[in-house]
């Protein structure tokens, strides 16, 4: 589905979401996991719109080591590590070179695992997922998720997402079991671009999402 850009914001972009998930509405066996930070608001108009529970799922970016904003791969709460590869070989980096970095944003995953964990997540085991962020640049944190959720047993993973470019959506829908993707725009450089409303999500914020 193509969808006229900017979002009004995270919840519009979750609600339009919804529109397009309408056949699991209140499915049985079905839960929303939502990428924190910004992905938790997503989540939450999601799991409103489809009467779904939603919970918060954690990773953390691995950022190159000399411009730790520029990503080459995520971590997931589960321990599962995605770096690409091929990003790493273009700017020169190993494996050894992220060691460190892998190492402080485990115990940030952690931080946050214990700040976000309000309410007891149900067994991942043969469950749908509904796999939800407010736009994906790479996809790293996404794929680093997913084979979190495989390895926890997880029966469908469905990635629904508002934007991304191009060849991060032709890796999201190989790597999932399904994909909903809103809009795929050509002229991608940041997610913040495709909002009319894009603030920095606290973690006070995230939490009180995850109390209603």
């Amino acid at each position: 589905m193509i969808t006229q850009l900017p979002f009004e914001g995270r919840t519009a972009a979750g609600l339009l979401l919804a529109k397009n998930l309408t056949a699991l509405k209140n499915a049985p066996d079905t839960i929303i996991l939502a990428l924190v930070r910004g992905g938790v608001v997503v989540g939450s108009a999601l799991a409103k719109g489809l009467s779904l529970p939603m919970f918060p799922y954690i990773v953390r970016k691995l950022g190159h080591p000399s411009h730790r904003e520029f990503a080459l791969g995520a971590i997931a709460e589960g321990g599962a590590t995605y770096l690409d590869e091929t990003s790493m070989k273009l700017h020169g980096v190993e494996w050894g070179d992220m060691e460190e970095i892998i190492d402080e944003e485990m115990k940030e995953l952690a931080r946050r695992k214990t700040a976000y964990m309000i309410k007891g997540r149900p067994s991942l085991k043969g469950k749908t997922i509904i796999l939800t962020d407010d736009g994906a640049a790479t996809g790293s944190s996404l794929f680093a998720a997913i084979e979190d959720l495989r390895e926890a047993g997880a029966k469908k993973i469905i990635s629904a997402i508002p934007v991304c470019p191009p060849d991060a959506a032709v890796k999201i829908r190989e790597k999932s079991d399904e994909a909903v993707i809103l809009s795929v725009p050509e002229d991608f450089y940041a997610v913040g671009q495709f909002y009319e409303d894009f603030p920095q999500v606290s973690d006070e914020e995230v939490i009180e999402f995850l109390k209603s």
